[in-house]
C-alpha cells in the first residue's frame, strides 16, 4: 500500500515538474507557427506574433505575446487592422475545459486599432467569414457558457474610425480603460480616460446584462461621458440586433457648440450664434439619428420645449421638430444695432455674417410668446422655419406686433458670397407710436392702422442693404397725431395773412409758433402708398384729413442717405371734420435727415403758385396787367408783401425800346425785374432757345 502511495506521489511530482519546466525549455519556434496559423484561421486574417512569446501553465495558465498584428482586409487602406505591443492573458484552465472562460488577467499595452467603413458600406472589422465560425450542430455560433473578467485593462492605446460614407474620421489616443465583468449575467463596468479628437475625455459606463444584449434582447445602459467641456448622461434600454437602437432619458450640455461639432466631425461656420446647446428629454434612436420628445432645449439664448429630431447620417446634420418658447431671441444672429446721440443712427458698414445658416439644415414649427429682432419687439407669433443649404425661409402665418395682427414671410439666402433678402408683411391695427420709437427712434407718430411692405435686397451690411432695397408698400393710419408740429395752425396763419399779402417773415414766424414739443397735428386718416427703387422711396400720394385740416402731398425718402424730401399742401378748414370752408393750400416742405428733420414753408412752390395766379388773371382777360412782365411783377410783389413797382414801369415797352440793345444792356435790372426773371426761370426754366437774344445779351456784357 505504501508503495502505491509512493508511486502516485512520484507521478504527481513528475507531472508538476513538466508543468513547471516544459514551457521554458521548449523552443518558441516549435509552437509559434502553430499559434499564428490557428489564430489566422479563427479570425480569417493573417495574424503574426513576435518572438517574445511565453506560456505558463502553473500555478495558472498565462500567455504573454509581443508585437501581435492582425492584417487589414483586402481593399482597405493600411496594412493592419490592429497592432498590440504586448498582450498578457491569464486564463483559468479547469473552467475553460467545461466551456466557461475565466480571465484573471487581460492587459493590452499600446494597442493601435484602425476601423474603416468604405463608401459602399463594407467594413474592415468583419473578421470571420460565414462557415469559419465555431458553430454548434444547428449552425448557430457557439457562445461560451459564461465569461468572467478579472484584471482587464487597455494601457496607452490608440484607436481610429474612418467613415468614408460621411467623410469623417474620429481618433482617440492615450486610452487607459479598466473593465470589470464577474459574469455574463452581471453588470459590465467600463471606467477610463482618453484623449478623443484632441479633447480630454472621461467615460463611466455600466451595462446591466451582457448576456441579454448578446441574445438580442434589451439591456440597460447607464452612461456618464465628458468630452472637453461637453457632458452627456443617459439611462437607456439598448438593443443590439441587426442595428443598434436605444430608448430612455438623456441629458446633454455643450457650452462650446463649435468645439463639440468639431469632435463630431462637423465644422461650424465662424458666424454669430451657434454658441451653445443643451438638451434633456426622452430619446429614441440609432447609430445615425435620434428623436427627443418631451424635451427641454437650450440653444444660445433660446429656451424651448417640444420635440426634436436630429439626423447626422449625411455630410451636414439635419434638425426638425415642433417647439414652443416664451422668448425667441434672434439678436445673436444679427449685427448689433448702431447707436447715435442725434437720434436715428447711421447705417452700419459692419459685415453681416449669415454663413451660420450653412451649419445645419432644419425644418421647425415654432410658437413664441415674444420675438426679439434687434430693436423690434414682436409679440405672440408662430413661425415655420426651413433651412436648406444656407437658405432660410421663415413663413409667419401668425404675427403679433405692437398690438396688431398680421402675417409675413422672410427669406435669407446665404448660399452665395453676398447674402440676399426678401420678404413681405401685412399688418392690421398696429400701434404706431411704439413702432416708431423702435424703428425710427422717435415717438412723434401716433395712431392705429395698417401697413404693407414687400421687398428684396442684397448686401453684407446695413448700409449695403439700404442702398439696394427694392419694393413697394403703404400705410393707413387713423385717429392719431404728428407730435412736434401743428400743420393746421400753419395753414390757418397763411390763410389769414393772405388778405394783406403773404409776407415770408410772417409765415416763418407762424411756422416757428406751430412747432414745439406740445404742438400736435391731429388726424382722423393718414395714408400713403410708396415704391422703393435702389433705396429711394417714392410716395406719389400722401393724404391726411383731420380737425380743421385737409392735406395732400408727395415726396421721396432716400433710405441710403437717410434724407427726406416731402412736399405737402395743407388747407385750413372751418369745420372740425375738414369738409367745409377750405382755405388756399399752403405749400409745406419737410426735409433734412432722419436724425434732424426740418419743416418749413416751401418757397419754391409758393413762388410758382403766385406767378401762376398772376398769369392766370392776365391770360383770362380779367383785370389784366398791361404786360406779362407786369403780371409777373404784380404776382411777385404780392409774394413780397405788397412791394410797389418803380415809377415809369407801368407802360408796356415799345418795339423801338425793345430793339435798342445797347441801352438795355447798359442798364442794370431793377430788383423786381430780377425777381421776375427768377420767377420765369422757376416756372418755365431758363430761356435758351433764342440765339439772337443770347447774342445781344453777350454783347451787353
Amino acid at each position: 500500500m505504501s508503495r502505491i502511495i509512493f508511486f502516485v506521489l512520484a507521478l504527481l511530482g513528475v507531472i508538476l515538474a513538466v508543468l513547471l519546466i516544459a514551457p521554458g525549455v521548449i523552443p518558441t519556434a516549435t509552437y509559434k507557427p502553430r499559434i499564428e496559423a490557428a489564430a489566422s484561421n479563427a479570425v480569417g486574417r493573417n495574424v503574426t506574433i513576435g518572438d517574445d512569446l511565453s506560456i505558463r501553465i502553473f500555478p495558472k495558465t498565462a500567455f504573454r505575446v509581443s508585437d501581435l498584428t492582425i492584417a487589414n482586409a483586402d481593399g482597405f487602406e493600411g496594412d493592419t487592422l490592429a497592432r498590440v505591443k504586448n498582450a498578457d492573458v491569464g486564463v483559468r484552465l479547469l473552467p475553460l475545459l467545461s466551456g466557461s472562460v475565466e480571465v484573471d488577467q487581460f492587459v493590452l499595452t499600446e494597442p493601435a486599432i484602425t476601423l474603416i467603413r468604405k463608401a459602399d458600406g463594407s467594413v474592415n472589422w468583419n473578421l470571420a467569414a460565414a462557415g469559419d465560425q465555431d458553430t454548434d450542430n444547428s449552425g448557430a455560433a457557439r457562445q461560451p457558457r459564461d465569461l468572467k473578467l478579472g484584471d482587464v485593462r487597455i494601457v496607452d492605446g490608440r484607436a481610429a474610425y474612418k467613415d468614408e460614407t460621411a467623410g469623417r474620421t474620429y481618433a482617440a489616443e492615450d486610452i487607459d480603460i479598466g473593465i470589470v465583468l464577474t459574469s455574463l449575467s452581471a453588470p459590465l463596468e467600463v471606467d477610463g480616460a482618453m484623449v478623443f479628437q484632441g479633447e480630454p475625455t472621461k467615460v463611466d459606463l455600466i451595462l446591466t446584462d451582457l448576456s441579454t444584449l448578446m441574445a438580442g434582447d434589451p439591456a440597460n445602459l447607464k452612461l456618464d461621458l465628458t468630452v472637453g467641456e461637453t457632458k452627456a448622461g443617459a439611462d437607456l434600454d439598448v438593443v443590439s440586433a441587426d442595428q443598434i437602437s436605444y430608448t430612455g432619458p438623456v441629458d446633454f450640455n455643450a457650452p462650446d457648440l463649435p468645439a463639440f461639432a468639431a469632435l463630431a466631425g462637423a465644422t461650424l461656420e465662424d458666424a454669430p450664434g451657434f454658441d451653445s446647446l443643451a438638451l434633456a428629454g426622452n430619446i429614441e434612436g440609432g447609430a445615425t439619428a435620434m428623436r427627443l420628445s418631451g424635451a427641454d432645449i437650450g440653444f444660445d439664448e433660446v429656451e424651448a420645449q417640444g420635440s426634436l429630431t436630429l439626423d447626422w447620417a449625411g455630410a451636414k446634420p439635419r434638425a426638425s421638430g415642433v417647439l414652443s418658447t416664451e422668448l425667441l431671441d434672434l439678436r445673436p444672429y444679427m449685427p448689433p444695432p448702431s447707436t447715435s446721440t442725434k437720434g436715428f443712427p447711421e447705417w452700419s458698414d459692419a459685415t453681416m455674417d449669415m454663413t451660420g445658416l450653412r451649419n445645419i439644415d432644419a425644418d421647425f414649427d415654432i410658437s413664441a410668446d415674444e420675438i426679439l429682432l434687434n430693436d423690434l419687439e414682436i409679440g405672440e407669433s408662430r413661425l415655420k422655419v426651413t433651412i436648406d443649404n444656407g437658405r432660410m425661409t421663415a413663413d409667419i402665418p401668425e404675427l403679433a406686433m405692437y398690438g396688431g395682427q398680421g402675417s409675413g414671410r422672410v427669406v435669407v439666402n446665404a448660399r452665395g458670397a453676398v447674402p440676399s433678402f426678401a420678404g413681405n408683411f401685412d399688418m392690421e391695427a398696429v400701434n404706431a407710436q411704439p413702432l416708431s420709437v423702435d424703428l425710427l427712434k422717435h415717438d412723434n407718430l401716433l395712431g392705429l392702422g395698417a401697413f404693407k411692405l414687400e421687398f428684396v435686397a442684397s448686401g453684407d451690411s446695413q448700409a449695403a442693404i439700404m442702398s439696394s432695397i427694392d419694393g413697394a408698400g403703404g400705410f393707413d393710419l387713423s385717429n392719431g397725431a404728428l407730435k412736434g408740429v401743428n400743420i393746421a395752425k400753419i395753414a390757418q396763419a397763411a390763410n389769414s395773412l393772405r388778405t394783406g399779402g403773404i409776407n415770408p417773415a410772417a409765415l416763418a414766424n407762424a411756422v416757428a409758433t406751430a412747432r414745439g414739443p406740445r404742438e400736435e397735428t391731429d388726424f382722423s386718416t393718414f395714408l400713403s402708398n410708396f415704391s422703393i427703387t435702389n433705396g429711394l422711396v417714392d410716395a406719389p400720394t400722401i393724404s391726411m384729413r383731420g380737425p380743421y385740416l385737409t392735406m395732400t402731398g408727395k415726396g421721396q425718402v432716400n433710405l441710403a442717405a437717410q434724407t427726406i424730401d416731402l412736399r405737402l399742401a395743407p388747407k385750413a378748414t372751418s369745420t372740425a371734420d375738414g369738409a367745409e370752408g377750405q382755405s388756399i393750400a399752403v405749400p409745406v416742405r419737410i426735409g433734412g435727415t432722419f436724425a434732424e428733420p426740418s419743416i418749413g414753408i416751401d418757397g419754391e412752390t409758393l413762388a410758382k403758385a403766385a406767378l401762376q395766379n398772376a398769369l392766370g388773371g392776365f391770360l383770362g382777360g380779367a383785370a389784366a396787367p398791361s404786360s406779362p412782365e407786369e403780371a409777373l411783377r404784380e404776382g411777385l410783389s404780392e409774394l413780397l408783401g405788397g412791394a410797389q413797382k418803380p415809377a415809369g414801369d407801368s407802360a408796356e415797352p415799345s418795339e423801338e425800346q425793345s430793339g435798342d440793345e445797347s441801352e438795355n444792356a447798359a442798364s442794370e435790372p431793377t430788383p423786381e425785374e430780377q425777381l421776375v426773371r427768377t420767377g420765369l426761370d422757376i416756372l418755365f426754366g431758363p430761356k435758351t432757345d433764342d440765339p439772337e437774344e443770347g447774342e445781344n445779351e453777350n454783347d451787353g456784357e
